[in-house]
């Protein structure tokens, strides 16, 4: 699973992640949108924002919380499309 913590303005400017199983949460609401985030403790997430920063801070949140296979995306998005992977329009998130 794939977690965006982006704001909404930064998703439908830059777009998202061509995955299908991911979420939306920004990281100013990652702690109030505890119930948004999977049921299974050992799910295999992986967080990412722009850069790599704020989901550093959310994979460290997740463990927090027991989650136990998290990753942040080095480089987040910008390392993303910088590489010519594929995105989408950020409609697509949930």
């Amino acid at each position: 699973m794939l977690i965006d913590v982006r704001t909404a303005s930064e998703r439908a400017e830059k777009g998202i992640i061509d995955y299908e199983n991911q979420l939306a949460i920004p990281l100013e609401d990652f702690i109030a949108q505890k119930a948004n985030r999977p049921a299974d403790k050992d799910a295999t997430i992986v967080t990412y924002c722009g850069s790599g920063h704020r989901s550093t801070m959310a994979m460290t949140i997740l463990w927090s919380y027991g989650f136990n296979n998290v990753r942040s995306m080095l480089g987040g998005f910008n390392a993303w499309s910088g590489a010519e992977l594929p995105d989408a329009e950020a409609e697509a998130v949930n």
